[in-house]
């Protein structure tokens, strides 16, 4: 038989030899010590962790003869077989096996006796692929199982896991491997075959794996079949179809200071070194994603699983930049790397995410403003809020008194009475003012201009429905007159004001508006139109020319 593969190599036979579990290890060797251990276990988390392993030296401990300290010996004749393969202890690939049949055949053969050892034992990989019937159909046997079995169910999802199959179990939560243990890890399997990485190229796989020693010990067989015994950073490089920290750090400077033409310089440059531009994208955001941790956090070595030295260069280039233009890079990378599997040309959506990433200013978002803001400042431009702005900056909008509510019993498109106007007193008290009656005219309604000119006739009018409804007043102010013809006065509205001019056209306001209007201007009527309305007849009056009439209905 040829050479098998590390992580099938090397993998855990004992307890103390699983890295980083100790949470779990330490119980499951106090439960085997006791000979008190769980009729059923579910073990949940990524993967590579040690799940199976796990499992695996479970199912012998528990068998073994002669435990020491809770561990399997490895010697007596129960753990010889467990080692070469036996009846009783059961490995089943839910992923294949998923139907209640497949559970059903379990079932009938947990009923049977071990043949050889104490316990049968049952470990379904993958459980959370088994269908609705078979969960149901595992169900009464997972809590009441015969005293000879011990089911052991792995799972890297347990969310799809029924909460009555949880409940049914013990839970054991494996964490994710810190680089440091897999580092650890991989030099002892490194000494172990006689092979040599430099230090920087060993922290490269461990990265790479991902928090899984399955996938770190996959990526060192896979680098001492490329480059035999003596691997360099570079041949690590090159198995990964990765880039050195140099050009992450060139790239990021250049978006970061929106120079377009220097992203797309060195993405060229990544594409003739034949690099993955999906593993490229996500160094890239690795990358930004520890900026953004320097850039909030400060010293945070500890976070990023690096040295003081790599951690000062961090902290360095963040801060050349805002937290909201990382943040913003970050997310429009991240939005491209999920979208680069569905491109035929991965190259040119990456491409058109970096030159929009280093021009915010053509975009019209919250965060793309946010970005352009944090830049302006970063470049010693002061933005001013309009809390800050000064008094004098921009004179402040005179505000309209707030109308006294109207009797209950008078609804608010109503008029009120009017009322008797007062005699305005002049400066002169030598010449006193004419007595006005309640009919008469204001100034600007006696003013001949006025009435010609359609604004400062509206004007006129929203003067005399402010004095007697001032609800309509506050609709009718948003128009302005533009033109008078045949005893019509045609009052415009914005497009933002239509719904305004639709509460005007109902037939109360309508009326309190045109009874003004007599008082202004006797004989005339008031029509409304919309602005979006008008710039369609202009543009219709381009196209036809004097041959379209358009008359006011």
């Amino acid at each position: 038989m040829g050479k098998r593969a590390l992580y099938r190599e090397y993998r855990p036979t004992t307890f103390s030899e699983v890295i980083g579990q100790d949470h779990i290890t330490t119980i499951l060797k106090n439960q085997v010590r006791e000979q008190n251990f769980s009729h059923a276990y579910l073990f949940c988390g990524s993967r590579g962790t040690g799940k199976t392993s796990s499992a695996k030296i479970l199912s012998r401990a528990v068998n073994c003869l002669h435990p020491k300290d809770g561990e399997p010996c490895k010697t007596c004749e129960a753990c010889r077989i467990a080692l070469e393969g036996t009846a009783d202890i059961i490995e089943i690939d839910a992923a294949s096996n998923n139907g209640v049949d497949n559970v059903r055949e379990l079932i009938d053969q947990a009923q049977f006796a071990p043949l050889q050892l104490k316990y049968r034992v049952f470990i379904i990989d993958e459980v959370h692929m088994l269908s609705t019937a078979a969960f149901n159909a595992l169900l009464k046997t997972l809590e009441e199982p015969p005293k000879h079995v011990l089911f052991i169910l792995a799972t890297t999802e347990p969310q799809k896991l029924p909460a009555t199959i949880i409940s049914r179990c013990q839970r054991f939560d494996f964490h994710r491997l810190t680089i440091a243990h897999i580092l650890a890890r991989l030099q002892t399997v490194l000494k172990s075959v006689g092979a040599e990485i430099e230090p920087d190229g060993l922290r490269l796989i461990a990265r790479a794996a991902d928090g899984g020693m399955r996938d770190a010990l996959s990526l060192l067989d896979q680098c001492l079949s490329f480059c035999g015994n003596k691997v360099s950073k570079q041949d690590v490089l090159d198995t990964l179809g990765s880039v050195g920290q140099e050009v992450l750090f060139s790239m990021s400077a250049a978006i970061l200071s929106n120079d377009a033409a220097k992203c797309l310089s060195i993405l060229n440059e990544v594409v003739r070194n034949g690099r993955d531009l999906t593993v490229f994208t996500g160094d890239l955001n690795a990358h930004l994603s520890a900026l953004l941790l320097a850039k909030t956090c400060g010293d945070c070595s500890d976070l990023l699983d690096i040295t003081d030295d790599q951690m000062d260069q961090y902290r360095k280039q963040a801060n050349t930049a805002s937290q909201e233009q990382i943040l913003y890079a970050l997310e429009k990378l991240v939005a491209a790397q999920s979208n680069l599997r569905y491109f035929t040309a991965p190259r040119i959506l990456l491409e058109s995410t970096l030159v929009r990433v280093c021009r915010p200013v053509d975009e019209h978002t919250v965060e793309a403003l946010e970005a352009r803001i944090a830049q302006l400042e970063q470049n010693g431009v002061r933005v001013v809020s309009k809390a800050e702005t000064p008094a004098f900056s921009s004179p402040e909008p005179e505000e309209l008194p707030i109308p006294e509510a109207p009797p209950e019993d008078l609804p608010p498109w109503e008029p009120e009475p009017e009322k008797p106007q007062r005699a305005v007193q002049t400066t002169n008290p030598k010449q006193p003012e004419p007595k006005q009656s309640p009919d008469s005219k204001t100034t600007a309604d006696s003013d001949p201009s006025a009435i010609n000119e359609p604004d400062r006739l509206w004007k006129a009018v929203l003067d005399r429905i402010k004095r007697k409804n001032p609800i309509v007043f506050m609709l009718a102010g948003a128009g302005k007159g533009v033109s008078i013809k045949n005893d019509l006065l045609t009052v415009e509205f914005p497009s933002n004001a239509e719904s305004k001019m639709t509460m005007l056209n109902a037939s109360m306001n309508l009326s309190i508006v045109n009874a003004c209007m007599n008082e202004v201007k006797e004989g005339m009527t008031v029509v409304f139109r919309s602005e979006q309305l008008n710039a369609g007849e202009q543009k219709l009056k381009s196209l036809f020319g004097d041959a379209l009439t358009i008359e006011d209905s």
